[in-house]
């Protein structure tokens, strides 16, 4: 098994774990202001002497729903904190070539990377597989079984 194919995935997954991140705390926090609200309404229907099942129903519903998207949740941390620890071992350069080349990929990168760091075309190439092999040690430990 070659963990260099798993590092490169979670390279290039790295911009759509951060939106669904984002996308997932404001869903919990909809979710929690739910809940209050449905947790209130059974109080006041109970109150009042009303049937508070149709809320209680929904309230169970909500708390599969906010179970569901806490797992999603420690599931994206989970990932970014590969990413995370990947990219803290690298210096500046090493995590710029795995950005340009696998997180943010554009037309003429090796040629941009070369401009920008002064260095030739196969030296940016070999440089990139000595820092995805870098990363991939620091997120799994080895490169290849």
């Amino acid at each position: 098994m070659d963990y260099r194919e798993h590092a490169k995935d979670l390279l290039k997954r790295k911009n759509s774990l951060v939106s669904a991140y984002s996308a997932i705390k404001e869903e919990l926090y909809a979710l929690e202001n739910e809940r209050s609200v449905c947790k209130a309404a059974i109080a006041r229907a109970e109150a009042e002497g009303r049937d508070s099942s149709v809320y209680e129903d929904r309230l169970i519903n909500l708390l599969a729903d906010l179970e569901d998207c806490r797992f999603r949740k420690s599931v994206v941390e989970r990932e970014l904190k590969k990413l995370e620890k990947g990219l803290e071992s690298l210096n500046e350069y090493q995590r710029e070539l795995l950005e340009a080349f696998f997180s943010a990929p554009m037309r003429y990168t090796a040629e941009e990377l070369m401009q920008k760091w002064f260095k030739e075309r196969s030296t940016v190439y070999r440089d990139k597989a000595i820092a995805l092999e870098q990363f991939t040690r620091s997120v799994y430990g080895l490169v290849q079984l």
